[in-house]
């Protein structure tokens, strides 16, 4: 009782909310293939949003990973239904969404693809409960929710997303450009049943309130995003983006630059750590073809914490995210659209490590292919598929190792627009 007091009285410093508006992913990939080259992170963090008074999700996932020591396999099956109620006024509305994920298949011995809880065991979880307050241009939003910052997003990797419980206070001063402010203090992972406090979720046996603020301005050709994010003696994270589009002979070009920053604070009790990474990357197209390329570099022989969230890399595949210390990373991809429903991603990526040192580690390639075939207007079936191959380091005694990923997913949506 006394923690919600303080919640309460906070209210004026709320984080922020997102809607989500791009489908749910497959991999670690930020996105899903929707053109998915041609987006951004602080694309996906936007504020727009309809009302739907019932939408039902479902979702179908095979997992299969060969890392070579161990084996991760299952099926899983489920999905959501959201109620979306107007109370009192349009000024008003609720949601409420029931969330499952029920083993098709999956033995015990091929533990943790995280479709399941551990020990390959379904679940149900009531997944948001929650209510937003709309008047002219502030928006304000009361429980647990789907979050879509760069810096707390849904993470939504495998059956079912993940969910954070906050209040958070929004300004829209100009369509698709904000400014948010709030606290969260409790987290639903992708593959729990229970809501816990952040600070327990991370490993630390005390709770205290997570505040941070987001801050997007968006025009027809440009956007820039400053995300930030603030944990009592553990964690300060920020999270900053801009990019621009032009054309060059016709042919539309997009250019983006992000920046990411996380350090310990206060008493520390997470250890000392600073993480800091750069990325660059460049849409175009190249003979008719969708393509992009993207670099990224870690600065720092710190790991990222990503505690919270997955977060946004542009060079972010299937298997892996190109985010150790020191290493650089370069990574190719294009769009082959075979027909208005069928598209291929063919992708590969390079990342490049220090040979000697603390933060010495194998290079490593990985070359992937999703198929995303779309079909009864609402079903959505992505086959995806990863090779990775880790050099050797003889002088560390590391010794390569392949990998294999390989995925099935089919999502059916529905929705009551009335």
């Amino acid at each position: 009782m006394i923690k919600y007091k303080r919640f309460i009285t906070i209210i004026a410093i709320s984080f922020i909310s997102i809607h989500l508006k791009v489908c749910a992913q497959s991999g670690p990939d930020y996105f899903i293939f929707k053109d998915s080259l041609y987006d951004n992170p602080i694309d996906a963090a936007n504020l727009k949003s309809l009302r739907i008074p019932f939408k039902a999700k479902m979702r179908s996932y095979y997992f299969f990973q060969d890392l070579t020591t161990n084996k991760k396999e299952a099926l899983a099956l489920g999905g959501s239904l959201s109620w979306n109620p107007s109370i009192v006024s349009n000024h008003i509305t609720g949601r409420v969404t029931l969330a499952t994920s029920q083993r098709i298949y999956g033995q015990l011995e091929r533990d943790g693809t995280m479709l399941l809880k551990p020990g390959q065991e379904g679940f149900t979880v009531l997944q948001e409960y929650a209510l937003q307050f709309k008047k002219n241009k502030f928006l304000l939003n009361v429980g647990a929710r789907e979050m879509n910052s760069p810096l707390l997003n849904t993470s939504d990797v495998r059956m079912l997303p993940a969910t954070h419980r906050g209040i958070d206070i929004n300004y829209l001063f100009k369509e698709d450009s904000y400014i948010s402010f709030g606290v969260i203090d409790q987290i639903k992972w992708i593959n729990s049943d229970r809501f816990i406090d952040l600070y327990e979720f991370a490993g630390f046996d005390r709770n205290e309130l997570v505040w941070g603020t987001a801050n997007r301005y968006k025009t027809d050709i440009m956007a820039f995003g400053l995300y930030y994010l603030n944990a009592k003696d553990y964690y300060h994270g920020l999270y900053t983006e801009y990019y621009r589009e032009f054309s060059l002979k016709g042919n539309p070009i997009k250019i983006g630059i992000q920046y990411m920053h996380e350090n310990d604070i206060g008493d520390g009790i997470g250890g000392d750590f600073n993480f800091n990474m750069l990325g660059t990357k460049l849409d175009f197209y190249l003979f008719g073809l969708k393509s992009f390329i993207g670099y990224t570099n870690v600065l720092s022989v710190d790991k990222a914490q990503e505690v919270w969230s997955i977060m946004p890399y542009y060079n972010m595949m299937i298997f892996n995210f190109f985010n150790r210390p020191k290493e650089q990373s370069v990574k190719l991809g294009v769009i082959l659209k075979l027909s208005e429903v069928l598209n291929l991603y063919p992708n590969m990526g390079f990342g490049f490590t220090p040979n000697s040192g603390d933060a010495a580690s194998p290079n490593q390639q990985e070359y992937n292919l999703t198929l995303d075939y779309t079909f009864l207007k609402d079903f959505n079936l992505k086959v995806r598929g990863a090779f990775v191959h880790q050099n050797s380091i003889r002088n560390l005694d590391l010794t390569s190792k392949d990998i294999v990923d390989f995925r099935v997913i089919l999502n059916y949506k529905w929705s009551n627009k009335f």
